[in-house]
């Protein structure tokens, strides 16, 4: 059984870029008849706004992407995030960090995806373990992934990455920890998402080995940009839903180069629906990167 998901922050409105994955994610999953779920990525308080839960819900059924079974809050999972760190720990290949973002700007060296990271705290006597971060040390030896749309990844955690952040100073457990969490979960078999999430990939799959966890088939999706650059929320950049569902559809479905109904302008929303589950094909998606819109 095919299980896929959008995980949106509540941080604010959806944008354009956001309803890209939703859409691109419920159709992989629509047309191989699997499960499409929901899942609010909200356990940092930090970047939590008032409401945004509730726009997003909203924005989604207005668009008729109807998640299958109630939606999932990782706010409430906390307790599963802590099994599975304590987990991680009892294999001795954690280690506190008490490294500033100023220090690594100083001593480490940059790498495609920040700083590598190259060990300066493994061999500290730290005391007062809870105001530290907790990193997970990695291996030189390669993670592979077979992306769906970006093709072959290799990457040497030890030389481009170094050892990585799984707990916060603040206590709170990283995206790429509680990530592999999650997947666990809902029992996720396949990710659709933001191809700015790439190289992030390999340290999750590098966590679901050591945890024993069944890793998802990977689809990285082209991101939405203006001027080549990424759409965020920040920018104030919302989606504005007056009657104009099935043409926000038709937008997003160009974006993805996917086939457009010569009778389109004839069609109901539910029937440009239906008309994109059945001829979904991930393999006419660019594997760009990212692709500037409007």
């Amino acid at each position: 059984m095919y299980v896929g998901r959008f995980a949106p922050t509540p941080s604010g409105d959806l944008h354009f870029g956001s309803l890209v994955t939703a859409i691109a994610s419920y159709l992989d999953a629509k047309k191989a008849e699997g499960q499409w779920l929901l899942k609010i990525d909200d356990i940092d308080k930090q970047r939590v706004k008032n409401n945004s839960v509730q726009s997003i819900l909203k924005t989604l059924e207005s668009l008729n992407l109807f998640w299958d079974f109630t939606e999932s809050y990782q706010s409430h999972r906390l307790e599963e995030y802590e099994f599975y760190f304590e987990k991680l720990s009892e294999m001795n290949q954690t280690y506190k960090c008490d490294c500033s973002r100023k220090y690594l700007s100083d001593n480490a060296k940059i790498g495609e995806d920040s700083y590598i990271y190259p060990g300066f705290c493994k061999n500290k006597e730290l005391k007062n373990y809870d105001n530290f971060a907790t990193r997970m040390e990695v291996n030189a030896i390669p993670i592979v992934v077979e992306d769906r749309i970006q093709g072959k990844l290799s990457q040497n955690l030890s030389k481009e990455i170094g050892d990585f952040v799984i707990k916060r100073n603040d206590g709170q457990f990283s995206y790429q920890f509680s990530v592999c969490v999650d997947n666990k979960l809902d029992k996720i078999t396949h990710i659709v998402r933001g191809a700015d999430l790439l190289l992030s990939t390999p340290r999750q799959i590098y966590l679901q080995n050591l945890l024993d966890f069944d890793i998802p088939r990977f689809s990285h999706i082209p991101i939405a940009t203006i001027d080549k650059k990424k759409i965020s929320k920040s920018d104030d950049f919302k989606i504005l839903i007056k009657n104009n569902q099935k043409d926000i559809w038709i937008k997003v479905l160009n974006f993805l180069n996917q086939p457009i109904s010569k009778t389109v302008s004839q069609m109901n929303l539910e029937e440009t629906i239906e008309h994109a589950i059945k001829n979904w094909a991930m393999e006419k998606i660019s594997p760009l990167h990212s692709i500037d819109v409007f």
